[in-house]
């Protein structure tokens, strides 16, 4: 392993309901509750801890209980943590409810915190920045502490790698310089937020290359995914799975193509190990396989991928 990885977006406390009956809107639908650490970066470093990759974090989270309970969390979890902002707010929660089969009927997410990770802050931390290789952020940052990250990715000579978290924010991106992204991971809704309204389907992956994108993981759903450079694409499909929660299972496949990666994997059993995790969470309820070693994730895709 030789690339050292920092994280930095948000943390949140998730809270999911899981119904017990097909949802019926605008009335009351009984249902399952499960708490857990969540935002997609801390999802994303919490598998990375668990596979030994030793990630480091810059999130904001508030001087509450959930806040001192995520950053205890991390801290025995072996991610590194002490350049992360404690504000003077209450620590974001992301709530989502859904179907019986795991699919998500509906999210909503507040988080008054993320605004701390600012330009201002990073513009303190560009030595404890200038440490590490491998930077991953996601859109839940403002504007534009994501473009001041890819500039200073590009000026530095880092590999950044933005996961775009939704549609809305995904939007994000439409209007930055995006010369310095060494990938993008969206699902194809989140692929056309990102480009403008007049760009038609089938340019979008050229106009993210032409702006300056190195790769583009598109993320199919059931269909696989493809990772595209603008020389050549690899596909990888998926097998059928009964889903039990569809929470972070985009998180998780980051995560494992990181591990792939920073252990100097070739880009098919990256991709590979990506869709095994993403796999392995889509078939239990929460964001983070706590049981999860290097060895098992191996074992895992060769259950899904034996070659």
């Amino acid at each position: 392993m030789n690339k050292t990885v920092l994280c930095i977006g948000a943390s949140l406390v998730d809270e999911l309901y899981f119904c017990d009956n097909s949802i019926i809107a605008a009335s009351s639908n009984p249902a399952q509750k499960a708490t857990s650490i969540g935002g997609v970066i801390s999802n994303i470093a919490q598998h990375l801890a668990l596979l030994k990759v030793s990630p480091a974090i810059i999130t904001a989270i508030g001087n509450d209980a959930d806040g001192v309970f995520i950053k205890s969390s991390f801290n025995k979890s072996g991610i590194a943590c002490n350049h992360s902002i404690v504000a003077n707010e209450a620590t974001g929660k992301y709530v989502s409810i859904l179907q019986p089969d795991g699919n998500l009927y509906v999210a909503v997410c507040q988080d008054n915190c993320g605004k701390y990770i600012s330009v201002t802050y990073l513009e303190t931390q560009t030595e404890y920045l200038k440490c590490f290789e491998l930077l991953i952020i996601d859109t839940n940052l403002e504007s534009e502490t994501i473009q001041w990250l890819i500039h200073f990715a590009k000026n530095h000579h880092k590999q950044l790698i933005i996961e775009p978290v939704s549609v809305a924010k995904a939007a994000k991106l439409t209007a930055l310089d995006l010369n310095g992204v060494f990938m993008l991971t969206p699902n194809e809704e989140e692929l056309a937020a990102m480009c403008t309204d007049d760009t038609l389907k089938e340019q979008l992956l050229v106009s993210l290359f032409d702006r300056g994108v190195q790769t583009i993981w598109l993320r199919k759903g059931a269909k696989g995914s493809v990772v595209y450079t603008a020389k050549q694409s690899i596909d990888l499909s998926v097998p059928a799975i009964q889903i039990v929660d569809s929470t972070g299972a985009g998180d998780a496949a980051l995560a494992g193509w990181v591990f792939g990666y920073v252990n100097n994997e070739d880009e098919k059993t990256c991709l590979q190990l990506g869709h095994t995790l993403a796999l392995e969470i889509l078939k239990r309820k929460g964001t983070v396989d706590t049981s999860l070693t290097p060895s098992a994730l191996y074992k895992h895709k060769k259950t899904y991928y034996n070659d």
